[in-house]
């Protein structure tokens, strides 16, 4: 039996957005209605909580059980935020058949992560957010936000994106980059407050310190966070009509929900629903225009293991990829 080994380029060129998109929603709703398997991420600090190694890194390992595509697997990353590098991150994702224990793939992961982590915010923008926003504040210039801009243009036609990151000159050659190939106009926000003001607000950044101020932000404000600390102030959490995750447990020890958590100030009470209630309709509260939004989507495991079995099934008659025995 062979393994199927997926490059970069191979998970590139074969990834259909549409087709993902269809995925992450599906994985969502059957989450929800609990017929995926996926524990809460598991974390190693390498030094990032400040504490030895002190290498300010972590790992993660996420696996999941996707029972609609009945396939098994697991993401391992590892993070590196103190090197000179625009991907600090690397992951790869194995996959292995559950019926009979077969190794099925070996797949480079940081594109799909990328895709996925963009998907998510697509579908917070499709299901929660009220109405159709113009323009989308983004905060980070970096991996994560190029996969911002890029997905979201293909699903939605916004007419702006403004870019604000702590470093000016990464954020102009940032937009300089990306305009080209997107229908929106990308604007390099020259004040963090300027990003804050509009429809939408993204934070995909790796700060451990809060990127904007509550004050900034409209009282009707959409924000999906998508670091990995605190991004946002307690004022912006606190104050939101509604809180929506992708999966509580692990929204309660990572991400901008884990600071208050920490100090007792949040729990899994304060979480007003999944973005898979929201997909199976188990949310019953109206989501208005007047409303401030909260989105905090992690990333599930289930979603990464769901795309790559996809493009694994995928089978395209272009498709090159190796193949090797590990047995």
């Amino acid at each position: 039996m062979t393994t199927k080994l997926y490059s970069r380029d191979d998970v590139e060129q074969q990834l259909d957005l549409d087709e993902s998109l269809a995925t992450v929603e599906k994985t969502y709703a059957e989450f929800a209605s609990g017929r995926v398997l996926n524990p809460p991420k598991m974390t190693m600090h390498l030094g990032d909580d400040g504490e030895w190694p002190h290498m300010d890194a972590f790992s993660i390992d996420m696996p999941a059980y996707v029972g609609w595509l009945e396939t098994v697997g697991l993401k391992w990353a590892v993070a590196t935020w103190n090197v000179d590098s625009d991907v600090p991150i690397s992951s790869q994702i194995l996959l292995f058949d559950p019926t009979d224990s077969r190794f099925k793939a070996v797949m480079e992961g940081m594109y799909l992560t990328g895709v996925r982590t963009a998907l998510q915010s697509v579908v917070g923008l499709k299901h929660l957010c009220p109405g159709t926003p113009s323009a989308i504040g983004v905060f980070g210039a970096g991996f994560q936000a190029e996969f911002q801009i890029s997905v979201i243009d293909h699903f939605h036609s916004v007419d702006d994106f403004y870019v604000f990151d702590i470093d000016g000159d990464r954020a102009r050659q940032f937009a300089s980059e990306l305009t080209p190939q997107t229908d929106a106009d990308i604007t390099v926000a020259t004040t963090a407050t300027e990003a804050a003001e509009q429809d939408v607000v993204i934070t995909a950044t790796d700060s451990k310190s809060p990127v904007l101020e509550a004050a900034w932000l409209d009282d009707a404000a959409f924000v999906i966070a998508l670091g990995s600390y605190q991004e946002l102030p307690d004022e912006a959490i606190f104050g939101a009509d509604h809180v929506v995750v992708d999966q509580t447990e692990q929204c309660l020890q990572r991400g901008a929900l884990s600071d208050a958590v920490g100090r007792g100030e949040l729990t899994a009470t304060d979480i007003d629903a999944t973005i898979g209630d929201i997909l199976i309709d188990q949310y019953h509260r109206s989501l208005s225009r007047d409303d401030h939004i909260l989105f905090v989507p992690i990333g599930l495991g289930a979603l990464d293991i769901s795309l790559a079995e996809r493009l694994h099934q995928s089978r395209r008659e272009s498709d090159t990829t190796a193949e090797f025995s590990f047995v």
